[in-house]
Parts: C-alpha cells; structure tokens; sequence
C-alpha cells in the first residue's frame, strides 16, 4: 500500500510538538521500528540516515532566531523546513523530500 505523504505532510505541518500516533504512523510509511521520532532528534537523525542514506541533514535557526530549521540535500534535492522543534523540522524536510522523489519517480510500467 502506497503511504500518503501528502497527508503525513499536512500533520506535521498542523504538529507543534511530540504525537505518539503520528510516530507510528511515520514508521508504518517509511517501514521501520515505531519510535518517538516527533520528540527525539537522535531517532530523527537516525531515520534520516536510514530512509535516504545519501542526503545531508544540516541543522540551525533562522534569521530571526525563534524557530530551528532543518535542511536536507543531496540527490538533487535542497529542502529547508522550520518547525517549533527540531525533530519537526527534521521530519518535515524527510517526509518533503520523500514526496519530492515520489513526484518525479517514473511511473510504474
């Protein structure tokens, strides 16, 4: 079954810190083990290792200071999302750049 990326986009969007369903819901769309991925950045950090391997995971705070932000590249992708938290600006920027790759992937034969 294909995971829904644009509806795991719009909660993280509406997320503003941890929510045990949204973990497992984004451990059932990427198959891997549950964790507390909205509340830990080192699960976060390790998922992104896991589900695209090739990528950079920069992290930081914008211009103004107040929010984190984290940047995913690699594999022709430059994705920046801010967040109330890193680990939602981590999951923001892996779950854009899943629907990136699922965009532009060719269409099954």
């Amino acid at each position: 079954m294909a995971s829904d990326w644009r509806g795991l986009e719009r909660r993280l969007m509406q997320a503003t810190g941890a929510e045990s369903g949204l973990d497992g819901d984004l451990a059932a769309a990427f198959g891997v083990a549950p964790a507390p991925f909205t509340a830990s950045v080192p699960d976060c950090r390790a998922l992104v290792e896991t589900v695209v391997p090739g990528m950079r995971l920069h992290l930081g705070y914008g211009a103004n200071g107040m929010f984190p932000y984290a940047l995913l590249s690699g594999e022709g992708l430059h994705i920046v999302s801010e967040a109330p938290t890193v680990p939602l600006a981590i999951l923001r920027s892996l779950v854009a750049a899943r629907t990136a790759q699922e965009r532009s992937a060719p269409p099954a034969a």
